[in-house]
């Protein structure tokens, strides 16, 4: 999913590696519970980093604290055949997979967790359990609990400025060049790219291209998403809903793709592309060369999601092209839609680790005790900020912050690779918003202080927030979020189980978007009536419908457990 090296593309390795000590990292003091729980933890992960190397001081520093290495299979190839070939042979599973669906729950391939949590794991009970609702929401029809949310439960105050969801990226260097105009709607944002890529035909001896489309792999998701934000949704996944009396819980649910809504925005799309403002290579890049262009420097605008591509951002910022990184708009067809982009943080349900019953009882419990003693705040702290004298220090009224080497080198995808242990902290459980005992933000860029020093290595955000007025990227957005709906988000919704029609449908209706959807946007404008008729035809016989009611049924049930709307 992401590159590391700047301006290459790397071959990742599945090879599963244990990482030694390097000679020059600091010597962390081992207890003698971390030397009775020496162990090897295996992973299958689908983020698509590199190894990291054997010199990773971080590993080094997990290791003579905890007594814990790692060995990672990272995903190359197809995500859901890869998980087929684990979940049909289980005696070749690693001890933790990265859950992104109920594949391997409903396989009955991993431990519930919640009893051993209740029993000797107080910082992941204290962790998940300070919010009521976001326990229910972990627990599984059956009342277990197997996943551990990656992200989105918070331990004391939000105190975020950066925005990382969905959002109608540009480059700042586009902004800058016509003066920072106020943009809202998405025809206002296609004749910025266009005017600019007019008038720059090419960046650094290589072509402009305006606006990127990622229809690779299971990134896709971001060619039929658009829809969906641009008629003021929230982040639903696929879907739109709206209000109808008609149904059980007064809100009615539909896919956005092949909605009149959708149809609207691949009919921009279509415009767009006949002019020559999208980029045809978008539907045949694979993931890895699609964000090569972006981290070329040369892709003014893109949909997608801010998680997707901070590597090639670090890696333009190390190469002299900060001002090439970009911004979020929150864009909608008109004034008649209000947008609907930040949410409030939530629990990243069914995202995270899952512990595989191909690993021993004995075993399992002590990678969970793990994940417990690494909630303690002096771990975080290592995890999120680094190590204090090296990567960070304190100044003489104890505060802590950083030199603008320091922060130079955390953006440098390269330093990142051997100081960070980013392959295990990604999914694993993480404290998120305030730190409980000294109450800084868990993130370094976050403290005031610090955020502000930071910008003042960064002109190109200091200009445009003075220019349009905002302290951060997520006011940018949208300053105050308002309260998430309570069936938020419907992205959440478990897949159907296999060997039910529904699961059928899902496995079909995901295949027509890929099909259908850049034929649409490609096809010469006197075709795409028909080319639409074509895609709804297929959508028709796979009997979309009957999932359409299935996942109804789960709408309603989500306003009857957690509430409806929250809409100011």
């Amino acid at each position: 999913m992401k590159k590391l090296i700047a301006m290459s593309l790397i071959a990742l390795t599945i090879a599963s590696v244990a990482f030694a000590a390097p000679k020059k990292a600091k010597k962390a003091k081992k207890s003698k519970k971390a030397e009775s729980t020496e162990m090897n933890i295996s992973i299958f992960t689908i983020q698509q980093r590199q190894q990291p190397p054997e010199d990773n001081r971080a590993y080094k520093w997990i290791k003579d604290k905890f007594g814990v290495t790692f060995s990672f299979d990272i995903l190359v190839g197809d995500k859901e055949q890869k998980k087929g070939i684990l979940i049909s042979d289980p005696s070749n599973l690693p001890d933790l997979v990265e859950i992104d669906d109920m594949r391997f729950m409903d396989a009955g391939l991993l431990y519930p967790l919640e009893k051993w949590i209740d029993e000797f794991c107080p910082n992941l009970k204290k962790h998940y359990a300070s919010n009521p609702t976001d326990w229910i929401k972990m627990t599984e029809a059956d009342g277990h609990i197997y996943c551990l949310p990656n992200y989105g439960v918070y331990d004391g105050a939000d105190q975020g400025t950066f925005y990382n969801g969905n959002a109608f990226w540009i480059q700042k260097e586009v902004l800058k060049e016509f003066g920072y105009p106020t943009i809202k709607y998405i025809d206002e944002y296609f004749d910025l790219l266009e005017k600019y890529a007019k008038k720059y035909p090419e960046i650094n001896g290589a072509p402009t291209i305006p606006f990127s489309i990622l229809a690779a792999s299971w990134e896709a998701f971001n060619m039929w998403n658009p829809p969906v934000f641009l008629a003021g949704s929230a982040n639903e996944g696929d879907y739109i809903v709206v209000k109808d009396s008609s149904k059980k819980s007064g809100y009615a649910i539909s896919f956005a793709a092949p909605s009149e809504t959708g149809k609207r925005w691949y009919k921009i799309a279509n415009e767009k592309f006949n002019k020559g403002i999208i980029d045809a290579a978008s539907f045949t890049d694979t993931q890895d060369q699609y964000k090569a262009k972006i981290a070329q420097g040369r892709v003014l605008g893109m949909f997608i999601q801010g998680w997707e591509f901070p590597d090639q951002e670090n890696t333009l910022r190390t190469n002299g092209m900060a001002n090439r990184t970009y911004a979020p708009l929150a864009l909608t067809f008109d004034s008649s839609y209000v947008p609907h982009y930040r949410d409030r943080a939530l629990p990243n349900i069914q995202r995270g680790y899952g512990i595989t019953t191909n690993c021993s009882e004995e075993k399992a419990k002590k990678i969970l005790k793990f994940m417990d003693d690494q909630l303690a705040e002096d771990v975080q702290v290592y995890f999120q900020w680094g190590e204090e004298g090296v990567d960070w220090q304190r100044d003489a009224k104890g505060e802590p912050y950083r030199t603008p080497e320091q922060r130079a080198q955390q953006e440098d995808p390269n330093w990142i690779l051997h100081n960070k242990a980013t392959l295990w902290t990604e999914e694993a459980p993480k404290m998120e918003g305030s730190f409980p005992k000294s109450g800084y933000a868990c993130s370094m860029n976050n403290i005031p202080s610090e955020y502000q020093s930071k910008l003042l290595d960064h002109p190109e955000d200091l200009d445009l927030f003075k220019a349009y007025k905002v302290p951060s990227y997520a006011a940018l957005v949208d300053a105050d979020p308002r309260p998430n709906d309570g069936w938020y988000p419907l992205w959440q919704v478990k897949v159907p189980s296999d060997g039910t029609d529904e699961a059928f449908i899902y496995a079909k209706y995901e295949g027509l978007f890929r099909k259908h959807l850049p034929g649409i946007i490609m096809c010469k404008p006197a075709e795409f009536d028909a080319k639409w008729a074509d895609f709804k035809k297929d959508l028709s016989e796979i009997n979309i419908e009957k999932y359409e009611e299935w996942f109804q049924a789960k709408l309603d049930e989500r306003v009857e457990k957690f509430g409806g709307s929250n809409a100011r």
